[in-house]
């Protein structure tokens, strides 16, 4: 059985000398440590020794470092001794603090000893004060036979970078597992890193937090300006004079790279950062040809490649509220700073501007969000008290758009601005060709062209193709940006609604059309939210009608709330258009008492009704087939409320008008023989109910097909209307002919089919 022992001193390789130098004071001053280097044999069985050790230690140091808090097998170390001593209390678990991080998660309630950038003597003392608890004795004899160790200088490399450590810095963790896991591997491609995206997405933040957190592993971290060969070349010449590669009468920059690159090629434990590189070519004068050394490039250019390339994409929203949290010193307020990251898309330059306008000015994450919907961009304007980045996404973003050369991706960009921040298909543009103004179609029609277009917006960053779904996604805030750059410009918003116009439709037999109705919908609603700039009549008109299929559509699909919401829309552009009290408002009034009462909102729905009621028979008379529409939604409501007689009464109306219009086999009058057959049901009138669901069926099956909606409505009424009667093997026949073409047409989610399946349920339980 191991001997007991004060401490055991739990390390990363990389931290050996210090872990020895902070054993050895304790022995000096009269404890006893178990050590790694000291205790483990190298024959041994290193699980065993380490299992002995720690149930043998009264006490547990954790060396933390950078190295310490990756490393997957020194967490389960600490994590043991703190589930002893989580709150600290009894000294159990002693970090000490070696390198300048900061720990995370459990550690970091835990307070450690600091001997990060301490002179010996200073770091012996605060060792020996953390460690005392006052109940062990000291001076005992010195643990024998081992020499005081060397204490473990701080080397700082030799550096000239261009910030202080961003203290605000979050998240990003995973990006710096794969850096360092790739500059660890010696794989030639990975000495070499890149970090590619748009502006704003912090990737020289995230370069310089890189450099700061791991600056002990290099003896030379050095910054490159690289815009340009010109920029370059001075980053250069301070590297080569700072090293005394050359000396100050060299004035020919060629020779001052070729210094500088022969250094590189020759030496290791460097790291370059070239920050902000606009492209590399196979002939790139000031790259060496190989190193020993790691390179980290960040760009704009999503093409550029150099390298193992580093995914950086914007903060996850957990990312951004913490950052938001840190940088503000706002918490508890997660609802608001969430729905603020949100906003602006998670980019962290657009966060830092935030957190950094809300710090200066005292307001709040409601405050901002609700100045940011008045005054929009020009909230992102301005650097107000901005750390660590040149200039404001706007203007960022603005630098990239200058940088496309090609007219028709600066056409194809600004289109892109009007759609939904994903899911941007190319076939949109291709399938609808014809459907674009004759400079367009030119574009979209010749692949060469309209493929060149797409690359260079690409290369930007600008938009980036998604890996894991079709098609592009672009930033909102690049989108924004866009936008106000086009201005007033009304053609890019005009070619969309010619576009969705023609193909915003669906059709409700069509499982297909289901899919390609809801993929539409969120570009139709982006389109929507910024057809602003269009102001003749009949373009809003357009809108309106775009605003009243969407609404339908949803409807028939069960989204009720917000088909509701897409109806008032349509409403608010009729009454804009056509005035109060206009045929089309009145049809708008309809269709929103529509949905209030598939919602159950029986009293609104009656109010909208009467409305357009009382416009369509001013207007178009008592026996005009769109009066006889509000009559049955009306009778629908009173059924709603438990009023059949009075919906029988406007049912009878509305067919008198459907027979006399439409004839006796139609659409229309199938659907009001359906709808009085259902209240002469509530009425127990189950003779009469029967002979008009069969009215009703015979003309669906006959216009619609045997699988469609309309049809699978009637079996599931007149199905009713047998258990009704006790004849339940007709009935579970019906529901099941219902259910089946629900669940293929309307899918298996729909409220339909919930009503289809619950039916059977409730006669199936009714039998046994």
């Amino acid at each position: 059985m191991k001997e007991k022992r004060d401490f055991f001193v739990s390390y990363n390789k990389e931290d050996k000398q210090w872990a020895k130098w902070i054993a050895a004071v304790l022995v000096q001053e009269g404890y006893t440590c178990y050590l790694q280097a000291w205790d483990f044999r190298p024959s041994g069985n290193f699980v065993l020794d380490m299992h002995n050790a720690l149930v043998n230690s009264d006490r547990f140091i954790a060396v933390l470092s950078q190295d310490y808090l990756d490393s997957e097998y020194c967490q389960p170390e600490w994590a043991a001794a703190f589930t002893q001593d989580p709150t600290g209390a009894k000294k159990l678990l002693i970090p000490v603090r070696v390198a300048d991080v900061k720990p995370q998660g459990l550690l970091s309630a835990v307070i450690y000893i600091d001997l990060y950038d301490k002179d010996e003597a200073t770091a012996e003392k605060l060792l020996i004060q953390g460690v005392d608890t006052g109940d062990i004795p000291k001076k005992r004899p010195a643990f024998p036979g081992k020499h005081k160790e060397k204490f473990p200088e701080k080397i700082a490399p030799r550096t000239n970078l261009p910030f202080r450590r961003n203290e605000y810095f979050t998240g990003r963790e995973e990006i710096f597992r794969q850096m360092r896991a790739g500059f660890e591997s010696g794989e030639s491609i990975a000495l070499t890193q890149t970090l590619a995206g748009i502006g704003g997405l912090g990737k020289t933040n995230t370069a310089l937090e890189y450099a700061y957190r791991y600056a002990h592993k290099y003896e030379i971290i050095w910054w490159v300006a690289a815009e340009s060969e010109i920029t370059i070349s001075a980053s250069y010449r301070k590297f080569a004079e700072s090293m005394e590669l050359i000396t100050a009468d060299v004035l020919d920059d060629r020779i001052v790279t070729r210094a500088v690159i022969t250094w590189l090629e020759s030496n290791d434990k460097w790291l370059f950062i070239y920050d902000n590189v606009e492209d590399i070519a196979d002939d790139t004068p000031w790259l060496p040809k190989g190193n020993s050394g790691n390179m980290l490039i960040t760009t704009r250019n999503n093409h550029l490649r150099a390298g193992k390339r580093v995914e950086i994409d914007v903060f996850a929203e957990d990312e951004a509220v913490a950052f938001l949290e840190g940088r503000t010193g706002r918490k508890g307020d997660l609802d608001n700073a969430l729905t603020l990251a949100k906003r602006l898309g998670c980019l962290p330059l657009a966060l830092e501007q935030a957190a950094a306008y809300i710090h200066t000015n005292g307001i709040s994450y409601a405050d901002y969000v609700s100045l940011f919907a008045e005054y929009g961009l020009k909230m992102l304007d301005d650097m107000y008290d901005v750390r660590q980045y040149t200039s404001p996404i706007t203007t960022t973003t603005e630098i990239s758009i200058d940088k496309i050369d090609m007219p028709e991706a600066r056409q194809l960009l600004n289109l892109c601005a009007y759609l939904a921040p994903e899911d941007i298909d190319k076939k949109l543009f291709s399938n609808n060709a014809e459907l674009f103004p004759p400079q367009l179609q030119e574009i979209v029609k010749n692949r060469l062209t309209f493929n060149n277009a797409w690359r260079q917006l690409t290369r930007y960053s600008l938009i980036k193709r998604q890996d894991d779904r079709e098609g592009y996604a672009m930033h909102r805030l690049v989108q924004e940006i866009v936008r106000r750059r086009v201005g007033d410009d009304g053609q890019w918003a005009l070619c969309w609604l010619g576009v969705f116009y023609q193909v915003y439709k669906l059709e409700f037999g069509n499982v297909e059309s289901h899919d390609a109705f809801m993929k539409l919908t969120p570009h139709v609603e982006a389109f929507l939210g910024n057809a602003g700039v269009l102001n003749d009549d009949e373009d809003l008109e357009r809108v309106g009608l775009l605003y009243n299929e969407g609404g339908v559509g949803l409807s028939g699909l069960g989204h009720y709330d917000k088909a509701l919401v897409w109806k008032q829309s349509a409403l608010d552009v009729y009454i804009a258009v056509f005035g109060a009290e206009h045929q089309v408002v009145a049809i708008a009034y309809n269709n929103m008492g529509i949905e209030c009462n598939n919602m159950g909102d029986y009293p609104r729905a009656l109010e909208l009704c009467q409305k357009a009621l009382v416009i369509k028979e001013k207007v178009l008379g008592p026996e005009h087939p769109s009066t006889a529409t509000t009559y049955n939604n009306m009778a629908q409501v009173y059924r709603g409320l438990d009023d059949n007689h009075r919906a029988l009464e406007l049912y009878k109306k509305t067919l008198a008008i459907d027979e006399k219009v439409f004839g006796q086999h139609h659409k229309e009058t199938a659907v009001t023989y359906n709808n009085m057959a259902i209240v002469y049901h509530q009425l127990g009138d189950y003779t009469h109910a029967l002979e008009l669901h069969q009215k009703a069926l015979t003309i669906n099956e006959d216009l619609s097909g045997p699988e469609h909606p309309d049809t699978a409505s009637t079996y599931n009424n007149m199905a009713l209307v047998y258990a009704n009667l006790g004849d339940y093997s007709h009935a579970l026949e019906l529901l099941q002919k219902s259910l089946a073409i629900r669940e293929k047409v309307l899918g298996i989610e729909h409220p339909h089919t919930h009503n289809t399946r619950n039916n059977i349920a409730a006669i199936t339980n009714g039998i046994t």
